[in-house]
């Protein structure tokens, strides 16, 4: 062992992990010393804004720095203005209608790039004009390092991860990078219409072209009708099982169902993404989602699902150990 890695070990070191949501403010910390966890607590404040923190928060917060010098805050970055595109190269940017000088962007594994509004920056800056902040980590990057530690599949795979306010998507073929959004789903927003409501098993449609497509026999006549009361039927049951579980479903749950909904159709029918049939999907989730959320998603997207909890405050604390070279 190196003499520095040994002198670190002897430190103590603290890190902080911060979420900011509508109302709330959480905060873990994490104390280590010699590889050992000497001391966590976890807390959550009630805020008026997300434009300020309050004094308690900031004092809870310089109150921590002057415990451990070696102290580092890492933030969640829990906002709008941020995405990720499939290349690194600037003119992809352009492709997406994406500013390429008004984001702050990093490449991963020169593959894709995640990006954030210096507006977003900005905003972090003012809030933590007090206390500071080490590092700023975005939401695509807390999926990816789960996505690493889970182990990458070979299919083409949908990962998401939920968290109390949002949703984040990356889609790979492999260890292709193919298509990511990120999504805050806390309140509706307009512009983002999947048309969900509307879209789900229409029975006079589909009847209809299924009588287009027969051209009638009087000999099969009555096989003919035999098949198409056991298809109506099928219908049926499949409706009444898809609306008995949109009936439980509402306000965020439906949201998330409506956003992801809307994510698979700008994956599959937008020329900007190398689409491709999804076959798995991972939820990682840190909200503990509603079961009849992960019910709906299989029966709509014909692929079973993988549920596996999550912590997203671990993730950032486990990032910023990464960023400063700690390693018990």
């Amino acid at each position: 062992m190196s003499l520095l890695k040994s002198l670190k070990k002897r430190l103590v070191y603290q890190f902080i992990a911060i979420v900011i949501y509508e109302t709330t403010c959480d905060i873990k910390v994490q104390r280590l010393k010699n590889g050992e966890i000497v001391f966590e607590e976890a807390k959550s404040f009630e805020i008026e804004s997300k434009e300020k923190l309050n004094d308690t928060i900031i004092d809870y917060l310089d109150s921590l720095q002057e415990i451990v010098e070696q102290t580092y805050l890492a933030l969640f970055l829990n906002t709008h203005g941020q995405g990720v595109v499939p290349s690194c190269a600037k003119s992809v940017y352009d492709k997406f209608h994406i500013d390429f000088d008004s984001v702050k962007h990093v490449c991963i594994n020169n593959d894709y790039s995640i990006y954030a509004s210096l507006i977003d920056i900005k905003w972090v800056e003012k809030i933590f004009d007090h206390s500071g902040l080490d590092f700023v980590f975005s939401p695509f990057l807390v999926l990816n390092e789960l996505i690493q530690n889970f182990q990458l599949s070979t299919d083409t795979t949908l990962y998401l991860l939920s968290n109390t306010n949002s949703m984040t998507i990356m889609i790979f073929r492999g260890k292709q990078f193919l298509y990511g959004t990120f999504v805050n789903i806390a309140k509706e927003e307009d512009l983002l219409d999947s048309g969900f409501e509307n879209d789900t098993f229409s029975n006079n449609s589909m009847e209809d072209e299924m009588m287009d497509e027969i051209d009638l026999d009087i000999d099969d006549t009555e096989d003919i009708l035999n098949i198409l009361e056991t298809q109506s039927t099928q219908i049926d049951e499949n409706e009444e099982k898809v609306v008995k579980i949109k009936n439980k479903l509402f306000g965020q749950d439906l949201r998330f169902v409506k956003y992801l909904d809307a994510s698979l159709r700008e994956f599959y029918d937008s020329d900007l993404y190398v689409s491709d049939f999804v076959n798995k999907v991972i939820v990682f989730d840190a909200a503990k989602l509603n079961v009849d959320i992960i019910k709906y998603l299989e029966d709509e997207l014909l692929v079973e699902i993988e549920v596996i909890p999550a912590s997203i405050d671990k993730v950032l604390i486990d990032l910023s150990k990464k960023e400063v070279g700690y390693f018990a």
